[in-house]
């Protein structure tokens, strides 16, 4: 696979000649109206996002200073229209009071997002930001038309005009690049599909004056379900299936000093779901679950998916726009949150704050399951967004029949268990292995609210007793380094579980002889939601997991011992993506999900070997980042944590850098440079860093990029 020199990204369309990387190129643009100063690639019509204004560059855009100024335009200005079309359809499908036309925005703001993800791929851009606060009125004006709140007739003259405006000024751009260039290229490229959308959007308009809506507002991740013919006796509901068959007095959920049971739980569920109902909620609008964990959450939850909803936990601490982003992209119907402070407008009027949802759900009569075809839409879960953009997963209620099968056959993990995980139950990890699997076999599910740190875990467990814990490898290593990790087996603990990121060999033996408590190492995504690959102690390499099949994407590199992408066929496989075609096509292949980490096969399994961006070249021989991270930190005294990135050095020549966190810096570097002197000189890194901590995302995954990028600011 080619790859970018300057940011090390896939190539796209490599063979088809010039290509222009944008990765860093931001700028800082000034608002002429009031003065406000924002950064980024692009801006939706390259206005203001606080008042609206016409944005004004300042200086030079950083990381391009070698390429096609007239190219990297084309990106940019490609950028600032399509951004401002999925705004203008995002917010028109959020107000629209008319459910058609709810649904028909939210797909032509699919395809102004499938384009924008296209060009991100193509061009090697993070996707933009949503615009904050975003006005029809904004839209109007660069439309040079009349806005009129709530008129559906004009929200489509205004983007129809917006989309013609785009096809002239990109056609016109085209007429005046040289012929054969690759901003000419772009432009045609753009010029058409704006035309295109222009006529889609007259077509659809008339349409729905004819109240004869087209098929633009289908759904392919529902489709299927829709048009399949199902008895009566074949539909299911998840939540259901979840709660059913268990003895109603059994504690399913411990949470501080209070537990419900199972006769309670799904009490509760079932009126959370006849609230929701009430609420205007029907099947398969979203809801949106932003609370700390604890039995609110649940009921929360399993009430949006009994109720025929499909249910999405969010994280209470997401950054604003990130935020922004999943609203803008869900327009959720209910989010259940504690306060209204941090959702901005339309969506703030869909709020049930958590204490107002309590009393409702306390005085509804409980209503029956709504049963649906098992390839419906259930939940979603999203990534975690180490390489971009978070994307939302979505699963179907089929995926609750076997969603513990590993869990009891694997694990060992039955009824009688106490299960605790640290990681929040928006993070897919622990929503499978703790909350859906656990309520499966019928376990006790222990909740803590509060954000985890080693103290905080460490006497959490002792408290609640938990029999089996999942947590992910820096959380492990802290409980080692602060002495906690010994305590656990006291507590009851019996089995440890690891996933989220790769468990190295080092950590798991060292925290089995510490610890003396067994540790299972596991790998699994948010598109499985199960462990699909397991390693119990003695195991020397990753196995596939019960009812599980997995085969390797290349099996001549399989077979020659070296690294490939597999293959994995699991009954919880996800749906797909929530309008991310590009993405969708790209991991969702012949049927099964083809993840971008690497394996090499050991014996009858497999060994982790990073993800396609950790097998790097360097002066023209492989490097395996995870490898090298290992070798350089096992051991070493006083050593908290560590990672590998590879960068380009002044000259555009790929080095490695190392990042490290330690008690002690200067103590911990000299160790480090003893060990670096004996590499093979292309593994030896050119920038040895300390840092207070690595960056991570809310679930715990290592930002390798953030790494790249502060490197770069510093050096």
């Amino acid at each position: 696979m080619q790859r970018c020199p300057r940011c090390h990204q896939p190539l796209a369309d490599a063979d088809a000649g010039k290509y222009l990387c944008c990765a860093a190129a931001r700028l800082q643009w000034q608002c002429a109206q009031c003065g406000e100063v924002s950064e980024g690639f692009a801006f939706a019509y390259r206005r203001c996002p606080r008042c609206g204004g016409e944005l004004a560059p300042r200086g030079a855009a950083g990381g391009a200073a070698d390429a096609d100024a007239a190219a990297l335009d084309a990106v940019r200005t490609a950028f600032e229209i399509e951004l401002g079309g999925r705004a203008i359809y995002q917010r028109a499908a959020a107000e629209a009071a008319d459910e058609t036309l709810r649904a028909l925005f939210g797909r032509f703001a699919v395809m102004e997002g499938a384009h924008m993800e296209t060009l991100a791929r193509r061009y090697h851009v993070d996707l933009p930001d949503p615009p904050p606060g975003f006005r029809i009125e904004t839209a109007a004006v660069h439309a040079q038309l009349e806005a009129r709140p709530g008129d559906p007739s004009q929200l489509f003259r205004i983007a129809i005009a917006l989309e013609e405006r785009a096809a002239a000024f990109f056609a016109e751009r085209a007429a005046r690049a040289a012929i054969g260039s690759a901003e000419r290229q772009l432009y045609d490229e753009l010029a058409t599909e704006e035309r295109e959308h222009a006529q889609a959007l007259v077509t659809e308009w008339s349409r729905w004056r004819g109240d004869a809506p087209g098929a633009v507002i289908a759904d392919p991740l529902v489709h299927a379900a829709r048009s399949r013919r199902t008895t009566p006796a074949q539909l299911i509901n998840g939540a259901e299936l979840l709660l059913a068959g268990h003895d109603a007095a059994r504690v399913a959920l411990v949470c501080g000093g209070e537990q419900i049971t199972y006769g309670q739980l799904r009490d509760r569920v079932a009126r959370a779901a006849a609230v929701w109902r009430e609420r205007g909620l029907r099947p398969g609008d979203r809801v949106a679950v932003k609370l700390p964990d604890g039995f609110d959450w649940v009921v929360a939850f399993l009430g949006a998916i009994w109720a025929g909803g499909v249910a999405v936990g969010v994280n209470p601490r997401i950054p604003a726009p990130e935020w922004q982003y999943i609203l803008d992209e869900a327009g959720f119907n209910v989010i259940v949150a504690e306060d209204t402070a941090d959702t901005p407008a339309p969506w703030s009027d869909r709020v049930i704050r958590v204490d107002e949802g309590r009393r409702a759900v306390a005085a509804a009569a409980p209503i029956e399951a709504v049963h649906v075809d098992e390839d419906t839409p259930a939940l979603w879960v999203h990534s975690s967004g180490t390489s971009g953009k978070p994307k939302a997963v979505v699963h179907a209620h089929r995926c609750m029949r076997e969603i513990a099968q590993i869990s009891a056959e694997r694990l060992g993990i039955g009824p009688d268990d106490r299960l605790f995980a640290s990681s929040r139950l928006f993070f897919a990890y622990p929503l499978t292995n703790l909350l859906l699997a656990g309520l499966r076999l019928g376990t006790a599910v222990l909740l803590d609210p509060q954000w985890p740190t080693a103290a905080s875990f460490a006497a959490s467990a002792a408290a609640l007793k938990p029999t089996v814990l999942f947590s992910v490898p820096s959380l492990y290593r802290n409980l080692l380094h602060e002495g906690l990790a010994e305590g656990l087996a006291a507590s009851g603990v019996r089995l440890c579980v690891s996933a989220g990121e790769a468990l190295s060999d080092t950590l798991r033996n060292t925290w089995q002889q510490r610890a003396g408590l067994p540790i299972v190492d596991g790998y699994g995504a948010s598109e499985t939601l199960v462990l699909v690959l397991t390693a119990l102690p003695g195991d020397d390499a990753l196995c596939v997991s019960p009812g599980v099949k997995v085969r390797p994407l290349d099996p001549d590199a399989a077979h020659a011992g070296g690294p490939t992408r597999l293959l994995i066929d699991v009954p919880t496989l996800a749906l797909g993506y929530l309008d991310r075609p590009a993405a969708q096509a790209e991991s969702f292949r012949e049927g099964v999900f083809c993840p971008a980490d690497l394996f090499v096969r050991s014996g009858e399994g497999w060994r982790f070997a990073g993800r396609e961006d950790s097998l790097v070249k360097i002066r023209g021989r492989w490097v395996n980042l995870i490898e090298l991270e290992e070798r350089l930190a096992a051991g070493v005294p006083g050593l908290r944590e560590s990672a590998a990135v590879c960068v380009s050095d002044a000259d555009g020549v790929d080095a490695v850098a190392f990042f490290f966190a330690a008690e002690d810096p200067s103590a911990v570097q000299s160790a480090l440079d003893a060990r670096i002197a004996g590499l093979p000189h292309y593994q030896r890194p050119a920038w040895l860093r300390p840092i207070d901590t690595l960056p991570r995302t809310a679930t715990g995954k290592l930002l390798r990029r953030k790494l790249v990028e502060r490197l770069k600011a510093t050096a």
